[in-house]
């Protein structure tokens, strides 16, 4: 078995996921390119409004009213480029820190004899604590709990009432 750092272990991996490395630039231009499709969508929507109103002639009007609708889908299509690219890489760091740690608590847990060990007969995520540890509160619980009768289905609930109707 090699000494590989975890940090040499997390490199190897993340190679073999087959991200593709965000330092090529693509994703760099198509968030500029999404800032930019919003700022002359927004500017041509505004200058487009501010022409329609300024004019009394139908037919320019309804050419300004063509090219606010116009830079309004710039800007939203510049809204999506933005976020679609800004957010990857952002969730690009997230999914490889969510993959190191899960990889850690695995390595925590396949480790022999170590306390992290779920104990036999827990669910995944419960508490496994042995009982010297865990006080005489949860001895008590367990006994209350092994002499309590259930209760009898057929009997009725104690906190029914009936209704009368007049």
């Amino acid at each position: 078995m090699t000494t590989d750092s975890r940090a040499d272990r997390f490199v190897r991996e993340l190679g073999e996921l087959k991200i593709p490395d965000p330092a090529a630039g693509r994703p760099r231009l198509w968030v500029r390119l999404g800032v930019v499709l919003m700022a002359a969508g927004a500017a041509l929507a505004i200058t487009a409004y501010a022409t329609s109103h300024g004019t009394r002639d139908p037919l320019v009007q309804r050419d300004a009213l063509a090219l606010g609708l116009g830079g309004i889908t710039a800007a939203v299509i510049g809204a999506a480029l933005f976020l679609r690219y800004s957010l990857t890489g952002f969730l690009r760091f997230w999914m490889a820190r969510q993959s190191y740690d899960l990889a850690l608590l695995g390595d925590r847990f396949a480790e022999p004899g170590s306390a992290a060990t779920p104990a036999a007969g827990t669910a995944v995520g419960a508490a496994a604590l042995p009982v010297e540890e865990a006080g005489p509160a949860v001895e008590e619980a367990e006994a209350t709990e092994a002499t309590e009768e259930t209760p009898d289905p057929a009997a009725p609930h104690p906190t029914a009432k009936e209704t009368v109707s007049t």
